[in-house]
């Protein structure tokens, strides 16, 4: 957070003391706070106690963990009879508890509901525990949670506001109203997701942080900092009504209801002034990806492919609600990992093994709910048997009109129209010419080789002798005579090189010649540090 915006907060913050705690109203919302801490720390325990007895939890017991709350959980399709099938809780008070009311075509099916209730409630317990006792686990958890077979849909905020009940000074509470205020004072975008919660918590306990000094002044109501910060978003959204100023910023709304910033656009030239590459072949670049749908940048090591892959990603998504995200493959990693499998999980001392999504399908998942371009980018993915990790996806990379059932499961899938994909290939690693056919034929191919003129104008501003490191460069991938192991150029673009390139040669380059010129000494001899220090200066 930048110092306007912090004294902007403060000032805020002042304001929000000086005209809303001490009136009825805002005594009356102080209050709140520890009563409703009361009850989710009663109920919680209450249905812990049900459970360590070994009673089974049914709906009137799942709803007291959650009283006077709406709550919808959709179903997949799968589970139902058609692609509408769900189930709808409305609130009804009936001996103290929310009576459970189904669509007409679900209500026969009492056994299969009480299981879907019973486990959803599982669930519940094994996420609040693992977060209450393992912090440190808490991205982790709700990304399990958010993809369980059963809790899955299952409303955002009132896990946060159980995770708020039993720890109140680690878990926040995350709403409409806080999420506002934390997107704006941070410079973030984040949504409704489960998924979302963990960073938003942090950037939040951030903001507490910046206002501890006003928090802590004479006048200022006796409360845990996290209830006044919640209090304080309240006042700013609900009461003022604050315009949260800015650029003529375009906002949109993702599926989930969520409000997003789209990014300031990252044009093609500003990609170029980053890349080092021209405009034109840039351009080329972005044409193949739109064309085919996935490229792989391919190269020998230092050549730039993932640097470059992202700041492409970062022009296709710029101006939009589009996102980005990347992942590594490596020898183990499978279609399990990436597509979908079965995972076993314990719960409740029994073991069941659900059919839990991969990094793609997740992808996939939270594309859809986006109208902009979404890349994922796959580093280093020849280093994976790819045939095994694709699968069916192949013929979907060709056929993007087209739902295909995934393996293990009746689900119809297909990749979004606004997918992108842009995988790096090491050659040094693996040749192009090893890479299976069908899969060659799927992606577009954009080679990258040491580009000795983006180091030549990187280093116009120091007064590092770069045209003497070219030339041996030069020299040493003519010794190596293959482009598929030629040295690259990143390991000198850095305006300290002329300090640091002395540990970079004998740390970094020596030891990749010196595998690769095991056989050849006298090769390996003319490019030792020792030998070629002073030329570089020449």
């Amino acid at each position: 957070m930048v110092g306007d915006k912090k004294a902007e907060l403060v000032s805020l913050f002042q304001e929000f003391i000086s005209s809303y705690p001490y009136t009825p109203v805002g005594l009356s919302h102080m209050a709140t706070y520890k009563e409703q801490r009361r009850l989710w720390c009663r109920n919680f325990e209450a249905i812990s106690a049900i459970v360590e007895s070994g009673e089974a939890i049914t709906e009137p017991i799942l709803f007291q963990l959650f009283p006077d709350r709406e709550l919808a959980i959709t179903l997949n399709s799968q589970y139902g009879e058609g692609d509408d099938s769900w189930i709808l809780t409305i609130p009804r008070k009936r001996d103290n508890y929310l009576e459970l009311r189904l669509p007409l075509k679900l209500r026969y099916q009492h056994k299969w509901i009480q299981r879907l209730v019973e486990q959803i409630g599982y669930d519940i317990l094994e996420f609040v525990g693992c977060c209450t006792k393992h912090p440190n686990q808490l991205s982790a958890a709700c990304d399990q949670f958010s993809t369980g077979e059963y809790s899955k849909g299952f409303p955002t905020e009132m896990l946060t506001n159980l995770l708020n009940g039993l720890q109140p000074d680690r878990f926040l509470l995350i709403n409409d109203n806080s999420r506002q205020v934390i997107n704006y004072f941070v410079n973030t975008s984040y949504g409704k997701r489960l998924t979302d919660y963990p960073a938003a918590n942090a950037a939040g306990l951030k903001l507490i942080k910046a206002l501890d000094n006003t928090m802590h002044q004479p006048g200022v109501p006796v409360l845990r900092d996290n209830d006044l910060f919640d209090m304080f978003c309240y006042w700013l959204v609900a009461v003022k009504g604050y315009n949260f100023p800015g650029k003529d910023e375009v906002i949109e709304f993702t599926s989930d209801g969520s409000r997003m910033a789209l990014p300031e656009d990252y044009t093609v030239s500003d990609c170029a002034k980053d890349t080092g590459f021209d405009i034109a072949e840039l351009e080329g670049w972005i044409r193949a990806i739109e064309r085919k749908g996935q490229v792989i940048f391919y190269g020998p090591p230092g050549t730039g492919k993932t640097y470059s892959a992202q700041k492409i990603a970062n022009h296709l998504i710029s101006g939009s609600d589009g996102f980005t995200e990347l992942v590594q493959f490596h020898p183990a990693y499978s279609y399990e990992d990436f597509i979908q499998g079965i995972r076993p999980q314990s719960q409740n001392g029994e073991l069941r093994y659900p059919l839990v999504p991969g990094r793609f399908i997740e992808f996939c998942n939270k594309a859809e709910s986006r109208q902009g371009i979404c890349v994922l980018i796959i580093d280093e993915i020849n280093r994976a048997n790819l045939a095994s990790v694709f699968g069916e996806l192949l013929y979907l990379l060709e056929y993007r009109d087209q739902k295909i059932p995934l393996a293990g499961s009746n689900q119809l899938f297909s990749i979004p129209k606004n997918v992108r994909i842009i995988g790096t290939m090491n050659t040094a690693d693996r040749s192009i010419a090893l890479v299976d056919q069908a899969f060659r034929r799927r992606f577009a191919f954009i080679r990258l080789y040491p580009n000795y003129e983006i180091l030549r104008r990187y280093h116009q501003t120091t007064d590092f002798p770069v045209n003497g490191l070219i030339k041996i460069l030069e020299q040493i991938n003519n010794a190596i005579a293959d482009p598929n192991y030629s040295l690259g150029i990143s390991f000198f673009l850095l305006e300290t090189i002329a300090e640091e390139i002395e540990d970079i040669w004998q740390r970094e380059i020596e030891p990749y010649l010196e595998e690769y010129f095991f056989d050849q000494r006298d090769k390996l001899d003319q490019f030792r540090w020792e030998t070629i220090k002073l030329r570089i200066k020449n």
